[in-house]
């Protein structure tokens, strides 16, 4: 068989360095297509994995009204219903932390020439702490964020706050008024304390007149909100009929604190029995909060079933933020950077949740579950006593029959 090799023109071969580097090209942008859309989906799993938790509309209620004077001395100018907190709302999607202060006293028209007054300022404003290493931030709080008005101007300020006492401004920029009606509305975007996981709030309001302040806190708030439950010994609790027990129990936080309880109540008894049952036949009364202590009395009508003992408790759970940055005070020598605030800030928050303790009611005991139960007590004692006896009657015998073959 003959091969023939025949060179190839010159329109052939440049006809094939074009379907060469056509190939070569189309492969390079079908790689580059492939990088981008692999980058865009890494960018959006990245972007949506760094949000913050979202959550729905919270309610903190403001039970306390107490005021600290932070600056001077106490005047009459200060202390108005403006600036007294009667609740906060809260929520999040994750990417904005919305907030909403209820005040005793809406604004309204004729509010307006007081706040305009000269060396007039209000405050409204939240102290976060996004660390849960105490040493970082201003007493614990890392960052510093609030509304202030003053002269007639209402501005937004973000600090963020250093341990040695020092703060940098992040942000600020100025708002309308009409973020002051009826509320004052705060919108914290979170990116801007770099999406934290895990943090907790403090909401105030900051009222000066002149060199003299005061402010008024709410209690802290942990985000997300942690949930309760109760842990007992024994973790499943069986009365008997017609018996009653103390059962020692232990509040716990999934945030890590427990059993520092400051309110617990009762609500109404659940069972298993559904219609029918008398919920007062499950007597339940706690004999103190700290730590928990319950009695429960089983009567002996009680049906036999499994009973759900609603509780609603209130727990404390302490933070180590405690300072804030001073709104602007005018003194002799201008703002002082260095400003101490009172330690009669609040250094803790309360959470309110319900738990619920479970029972199981079971037949009385017969007299065969009577004597496995005082065996299981008395069982070992006895049974060492039992075998002391034995032993010493036995050597008892021993020595009588020496004795006897001795002197026959």
């Amino acid at each position: 068989m003959t091969i023939y090799d025949e060179p190839l023109s010159n329109h052939s071969l440049a006809s094939l360095h074009k379907h060469v580097r056509e190939a070569i090209i189309d492969s390079i942008i079908v790689s580059i297509v492939i990088l981008v859309f692999i980058l865009l989906l890494m960018y959006s799993f990245h972007k949506a994995m760094a949000l913050s938790p979202s959550f729905e509309l919270q309610e903190l209620v403001n039970k306390n009204h107490h005021w600290v004077q932070t600056y001077g001395n106490n005047d009459t100018h200060l202390k108005s219903n403006y600036t007294d907190i009667q609740s906060v709302e809260y929520i999040s999607d994750g990417k904005t932390l919305n907030t909403t202060f209820w005040l005793v006293s809406g604004f309204k028209n004729s509010s307006a020439a007081t706040y305009n007054q000269p060396f007039r300022q209000i405050s409204y404003g939240m102290l976060i702490d996004t660390s849960i290493n105490a040493k970082t931030g201003y007493g614990g709080a890392d960052y510093d964020f609030y509304v202030e008005s003053a002269g007639g101007k209402l501005t937004e300020y973000l600090y963020q706050l250093s341990s040695t006492g020092g703060y940098r401004l992040k942000r600020s920029q100025p708002l309308a008024d009409t973020n002051l009606r009826d509320s004052v509305s705060l919108d914290l975007h979170l990116k801007d304390i770099g999406f934290p996981s895990k943090y907790n709030v403090l909401f105030y309001t900051a009222e000066s007149y002149k060199s003299n302040e005061v402010r008024q806190f709410t209690g802290w708030v942990t985000i997300p909100r942690p949930s309760l439950h109760v842990a007992t010994l024994p973790n499943n609790i069986m009365i008997r009929q017609g018996e009653e027990q103390l059962i020692p129990a232990r509040i716990k936080s999934t945030s890590g604190f427990s059993s520092d309880v400051a309110n617990m109540s009762l609500g109404a008894i659940k069972s298993e029995m559904g219609l029918g049952f008398n919920p007062t036949e499950v007597q339940v009364s706690i004999v103190r909060t700290q730590p928990p202590l319950f009695k429960i009395a089983i009567p002996q009508q009680t049906p036999i079933g499994i009973y759900t003992i609603p509780l609603s408790v209130t727990i404390r759970e302490p933070s180590l933020a405690i300072k804030t940055k001073p709104i602007s005070i005018i003194t002799k020598g201008g703002i002082d950077p260095e400003f101490e605030i009172s330690k009669r800030y609040p250094t803790a928050g309360y959470i309110t949740q319900p738990v619920n303790l479970t029972i199981t009611v079971i037949p009385p005991s017969t007299i065969g579950d009577r004597f496995k139960d005082f065996w299981g007590v008395y069982g070992s004692f006895i049974g060492i006593f039992a075998g002391g006896f034995v032993g010493a009657f036995a050597s008892f015998l021993i020595n009588k029959r020496k004795k006897g073959q001795e002197v026959k």
